[in-house]
């Protein structure tokens, strides 16, 4: 059947010029006013951008879902149109981490996966998957992730907060097409089913080693950290011969040397010994000390506390209803770091943790929790500071919203403006004035 499907779509039936009676017919039965609905202009210049964008789909994922897309964007169903491209999208998502093989994703995460999971992941979680596997790139992954806030507030899926326009709906359209149901922007970083059968065929040589730390340094933060958990797993792995182990250790230095420690390789120590998986914490334990990292241990438990709510924060922050959610997450983050210091390995996640919420999204932030982030990004350590004022230079999903959003830039240069001058450390005036100027221009205009 695929085989009758052209690779392009020159036009699509003129089935439009009909719609507006209709829909006048239909809103007049019922008593409403038409302009409920999108113009009739508005659904023919999104149903003339319709051939260019199916186009870039390849035939075999033009499947109901796309006739459901055109036959709803043809009626000015604009809410049901995005909520129909998106589910393909997740689909698609799902499909691409199946084909790179669910046993090496397991692999590098130390989480069983199967499909039945696969199935149960949110959206963003299953963005943040592409983004560690590097089946999608920084600007992609941050594209998609508006998508996902769009859908969540405008489609038919959920209760609309409002309407979208012709524009909006082309470009939610176009970015699906283009980052996820299409191969147009594969980017390239490490290809994890090489990198892990290389670790496992022998020892490396000089020039496989060469070859894999300039690949690690080369590729975003978000992968380096799952590379990073993937041989600290697979060193502790007691099937795999010290080859391979070597092989692991000789590359770790090179994934975290930009970025650090992962939280993720504490966590993971403390699965093993809460699992009692004797001879895995064991290796582990080799591992710490190979690192210098032995004296982490003995702040596990308050990593893992600490860890743990930053996680539970921001799945609310990211969920539906997260201006209604966030308030008694972010209570039991402030409550516990008001109860001990934040540890070393965990510090840069506490601090985009509170930092991403505190400047909320495009659409607002917590009201209710906001003192709760207020306070805390008020009592940062030095350490903390220097990491908060790097934020908007960075590639991070933080550093994003805030060159992205105004409202976010915003938000940003007033929790600067919260901080007491005298507080901050004299190699970050610079920067501290900056954001002061900043707040400024906002007040002026």
């Amino acid at each position: 059947m695929n085989d009758l499907v052209p690779k392009s779509i020159e036009n699509l039936p003129a089935v439009t010029a009909g719609t507006d009676d209709l829909l006048v017919q239909i809103t007049s039965a019922l008593g409403v006013p038409r302009d409920v609905l999108p113009a009739k202009v508005q659904i023919d210049r999104t149903w003339d951008n319709l051939p260019r964008l199916l186009s870039i789909i390849p035939s075999e994922l033009r499947d109901e879902r796309m006739i459901q897309l055109c036959v709803a964007v043809s009626v000015g169903l604009f809410d049901s149109a995005i909520n129909y491209v998106w589910n393909s999208t997740i689909v698609e998502l799902r499909q691409k981490v199946i084909r790179f093989g669910l046993p090496i994703v397991a692999q590098l995460t130390s989480k069983t996966l199967d499909e039945s999971k696969l199935l149960e992941m949110m959206d963003h979680d299953l963005l943040k998957l592409w983004l560690e596997l590097n089946l999608i790139t920084e600007e992609g992954y941050f594209k998609l992730d508006q998508c996902r806030a769009i859908r969540n507030s405008f489609s038919a899926a959920h209760p609309a907060m409002g309407a979208l326009d012709e524009d909006e709906v082309v470009n939610f359209i176009s970015r699906c097409a283009r980052e996820a149901l299409s191969d147009v922007n594969v980017p390239a970083g490490v290809n994890f089913n090489e990198l892990i059968a290389a670790i496992k065929a022998g020892p490396f040589n000089t020039d496989q080693t060469s070859y894999w730390t300039d690949g690690i340094k080369g590729t975003h933060s978000a992968q380096r950290e799952l590379i990073a958990g993937a041989l600290h797993g697979m060193y502790c792995d007691e099937a795999l011969g010290q080859s391979a182990r070597t092989n692991c250790a000789t590359l770790f230095l090179p994934s975290v040397e930009l970025d650090g420690i992962p939280a993720s390789i504490i966590d993971q120590h403390q699965r093993y010994v809460g699992k009692g998986e004797v001879a895995k914490a064991s290796a582990s334990r080799d591992f710490f000390t190979k690192f210098n990292m032995l004296g982490l241990l003995s702040k596990a438990e308050r990593h893992s506390i600490v860890s743990t709510a930053c996680d539970q924060l921001n799945a609310a922050h990211q969920g539906m209803n997260n201006f209604y959610n966030e308030p008694p997450f972010a209570a039991r983050l402030h409550e516990i770091v008001e109860a001990s210091v934040v540890p070393e390995t965990v510090r840069r996640k506490f601090v985009e943790t509170v930092v991403s919420c505190a400047v909320g999204n495009q659409y607002g932030v917590s009201w209710a929790a906001s003192p709760r982030y207020e306070s805390m990004i008020k009592d940062f350590s030095p350490k903390a500071l220097e990491m908060m004022l790097s934020i908007p230079g960075s590639k991070t999903l933080v550093g994003n919203k805030i060159k992205s959003y105004p409202s976010c830039h915003k938000r940003f240069a007033e929790l600067v403006g919260s901080l007491a001058g005298a507080s901050i450390p004299t190699a970050l005036q610079a920067s501290y004035t900056y954001w002061m100027n900043e707040l400024a221009k906002h007040q002026a205009s």
